[in-house]
């Protein structure tokens, strides 16, 4: 019985332990990186959203101190937790099929923000954060 113990627990820590190194594997979400504004929706500044594997990442904004939130991915969406002044704000970002796209999914908006990969820009044709002419 002794024996049986043994195994088990060192089955379980063998699994823990590759749970914890696929965790922190980037390839463990599509999302892992960075993900810039590609087009606004309400002409706002460029801004991105750094996703790490362990479930946390950063809004930031050109000007302004980074603001923490934290993720939670599931096929074809990601929720994510913010803390504006003190008031938990959840966002729910839309995930295309091919994850290369995270759009807002705000009803009301007639032109729908949505992000990119960093880097992929000029594929994509962003205009966010471009010169108004």
């Amino acid at each position: 019985m002794k024996v049986w113990s043994v195994v088990v627990a060192t089955g379980f820590a063998s699994l823990s332990a590759s749970a914890v190194a696929h965790a922190s594997d980037p390839a463990a979400s599509p999302l892992i990186g960075t993900w810039v504004l590609c087009q606004g929706g309400d002409n706002s500044p460029k801004d991105a959203l750094q996703f790490f594997a362990e479930g946390y990442g950063f809004s930031s904004t050109p000007g302004k101190p980074k603001s923490p939130f934290l993720f939670k991915d599931a096929p074809g969406e990601v929720m994510l937790a913010v803390n504006a002044k003190g008031n938990l704000l959840t966002i729910y970002l839309a995930v295309n099929a091919e994850n290369t796209r995270l759009t807002t999914k705000n009803d009301q908006a007639v032109n729908q923000a949505f992000y990119v990969r960093e880097g992929e820009e000029q594929k994509n044709a962003c205009t966010a954060g471009a010169p108004h002419l």
